[in-house]
């Protein structure tokens, strides 16, 4: 190879290796900017949890909007990141003492012990299971509300989600079903038995038991008659009203019901029934019962012995239970 091709090929080289240190000093002073790929000490750092799917970044502390550690390990959040306004419990003044074992501080949930389980009762081969969850607000606004549908109630082997229930069940049958919204003395029953729908009791729904197979049944407790409202119908028929039970639909073929008094007929065919019932007494202040009823169809606890945790939303404990 000539001589002038060597020192040209050299000085290009010492050319190429100059520039690179000059751009490279540049960098690191901050003189220019490198593509983000290039940047040396980025403050981006990544951790690899043992049995982890990837990479995780920083945990962060409860409430912001990426949550925190739940009781699996997931990274959850309450919604919208806040806790709200009207809710006074912080978990971080619970007494380490009303912590479930293998619980820490972090992991309980703002609503810790404003919903408890009142009870678990283990369903058999010939009887529904029952749990039931009580809100007794303790740190709440006693004039709000909780809304626990989407609430996880899990055992050692198993777990259900609280799902939705009609509130105001309407004598059309359209009424939809919406969130659970607990008040203060109210309680959630989840039986493991089916039903055609959950919903909050009320006055009336005793009458719907005749029109829909319940297990357990609905209560049978509907306001009675106000006398006053059949004190214009002969005597015979006022007593065979006056035997109806809470609830209960008159036999028009009863021989107890006057033929002749025809305003007592049409009075029994229209005023025993829950739309009747409801145009009645909808508008009641005590309308409206502090029970909901909500069928699961399974059994999620063990038959002998159990630990059933409650959690909200984002996977924060609630309460426990153990039997």
């Amino acid at each position: 190879m000539p001589t002038t091709v060597k020192v040209a090929i050299i000085a290009f080289v010492v050319i190429v290796l100059g520039a690179g240190v000059f751009v490279f000093h540049m960098a690191t002073s901050g003189g220019i900017a490198l593509p983000s790929f290039l940047k040396i000490g980025s403050s981006t750092s990544f951790s690899f949890s043992p049995g982890g799917n990837g990479p995780t970044g920083p945990v962060s502390a409860p409430g912001s909007s990426s949550g925190s550690s739940g009781a699996s390990g997931t990274t959850v959040g309450t919604p919208n990141g806040q806790v709200p306004a009207s809710l006074t419990v912080d978990p971080s003044t619970i007494d380490a003492s009303q912590i479930p074992a293998g619980y820490t501080k972090a992991q309980l949930s703002p609503y810790f012990h404003e919903v408890r389980f009142g009870g678990v009762s283990v369903g058999t081969y010939y009887y529904y299971g029952t749990i039931t969850l009580n809100a007794s607000f303790a740190n709440y606004n006693a004039t709000g509300t909780i809304d626990i549908t989407g609430w996880q109630i899990k055992s050692k082997n198993s777990g259900e989600y609280v799902p939705q229930a009609v509130n105001v069940y309407d004598p059309s049958g359209l009424a939809a079903a919406s969130d659970i919204r607990l008040k203060n003395g109210d309680a959630a029953y989840l039986y493991s038995s089916s039903a055609p729908f959950n919903l909050r009791i009320n006055k009336c729904v005793g009458y719907i038991a005749h029109v829909a197979n319940f297990q357990p049944a609905l209560p049978s407790n509907c306001p009675f008659t106000n006398q006053s409202q059949i004190s214009n119908f002969t005597g015979a028929c006022q007593n065979y009203i006056n035997t109806l039970g809470g609830c209960q639909q008159p036999n028009m073929a009863s021989p107890l019901i006057p033929r002749t008094d025809y305003a007592c007929q049409d009075y029994l065919e229209n005023n025993f029934t829950y739309k009747s019932c409801f145009q009645q007494h909808g508008g009641d202040a005590d309308f409206l019962s502090n029970q909901v009823w909500v069928w699961t169809g399974s059994n999620v606890v063990d038959q002998y012995h159990d630990v059933v945790d409650l959690f909200d939303r984002s996977g924060l404990l609630v309460d426990q239970y153990m039997y």
